[in-house]
């Protein structure tokens, strides 16, 4: 089984976490708290996930995502995915994540794309 390595890059748009390998049971926490660190970081700003060099994801790694994408909306940021391979792409769909996480097909274009507002209800 492939390690999870995660890179993390500053933009003046956002906060990118590049995910290469695998995340499953053994990795999970290592990208919760990567995500909650970045979270953390930058409360207020756009958090992008960089999956183009992640080749699995299990459903706990799934259940991270959507942990995520509610931590950087009560902190009153956001978190997009980008980059996704086809595989991982179809995950989400089938999943129905990419519904409630917007997806990207490239870094560029999640940075570059309008940050949803978090109007408080």
């Amino acid at each position: 089984m492939a390690a999870l390595k995660i890179t993390r890059r500053e933009h003046d748009d956002g906060l990118v976490l590049v995910l290469a390998g695998e995340i499953d049971m053994v990795t999970e926490d290592q990208f919760h708290r990567a995500a909650r660190e970045a979270v953390d970081a930058r409360p207020e700003g756009r958090l992008v996930l960089d999956l183009g060099r992640l080749e699995f994801i299990d459903s706990s790694g799934l259940r991270v995502l959507i942990q995520a994408h509610k931590a950087a909306k009560a902190a009153g940021g956001s978190l997009a995915i980008a980059a996704a391979s086809e595989r991982i792409a179809r995950i989400l769909r089938v999943t129905a994540i990419d519904t409630r996480i917007p997806v990207f097909p490239t870094v560029e274009d999640a940075l570059a794309a309008p940050q949803e507002s978090s109007s408080p209800s």
